[in-house]
């Protein structure tokens, strides 16, 4: 919490943090793509290493954006969500009964 509290003060916001998400999504892609056109077993290794570092990035990218865009919401907002989030937890539990 207190790093998403930081990157706040400094100005990111949670849709930067999202498209930061998606884009390393695509780079590991591109990387991982492009190792297979390589001849040279060493340098094939080392741009598959590359590429599965970059897919690691995504997770923390993600759920750091959920938290700064929990932190942009207003109190208002928040208890919204939190109802909607309930609402639908009832919505499920009367189609299981």
């Amino acid at each position: 919490m207190k790093v998403a509290l930081v990157l706040h003060r400094f100005g990111l916001r949670g849709s930067l943090m999202h498209s930061l998400g998606f884009g390393s999504i695509l780079a590991a892609i591109s990387l991982w793509g492009r190792s297979a056109a390589v001849s040279d077993k060493d340098r094939k290794a080392r741009a598959q290493r590359l590429a599965i570092f970059l897919g690691l990035w995504p997770p923390t990218f993600l759920l750091l954006g959920k938290v700064l865009q929990d932190l942009e919401a207003t109190p208002e907002e928040q208890v919204r969500q939190a109802r909607a989030a309930e609402g639908g937890g009832k919505a499920k539990e009367a189609v299981k009964a």
